[in-house]
């Protein structure tokens, strides 16, 4: 039997270990906090513009129930860009970093 050169194991061999730390690292939205999310809304500001559960303003759509709406996709796009979903949106896209999106946007979708 032949025995495999070594570049081909070793491609192997790292192509066998990302598959494994993939499977056990989870995705930046599952290992986000909702609790941490909802302190970004409010350093954000968000509440100035879109009302929770009663609380906030009225410029903007209600979040309550944005979940039930929106998926995790929909929301970091419209997120970064609302113009590219909404041409006349009036949003800002969001200041902040990719973390911290990801972070507002594990908050959000605890609103059902």
């Amino acid at each position: 039997m032949r025995a495999i050169s070594k570049v081909p194991a070793l491609i192997l061999t790292i192509l066998l270990v990302a598959l494994v730390f993939r499977s056990v690292i989870p995705s930046a939205q599952a290992a986000a906090d909702p609790a941490l999310g909802e302190k970004i809304y409010s350093d954000k500001r968000c509440g100035a513009c879109h009302v929770i559960q009663g609380k906030g303003g009225r410029l903007g759509p209600p979040l309550s129930d944005i979940a039930s709406k929106r998926d995790a996709q929909w929301l970091k796009t419209f997120l970064k860009t609302p113009k590219a979903i909404n041409p006349e949106s009036k949003m800002s896209p969001f200041k902040g970093t990719d973390e911290e999106l990801e972070t507002l946007i594990a908050y959000l979708l605890t609103l059902k």
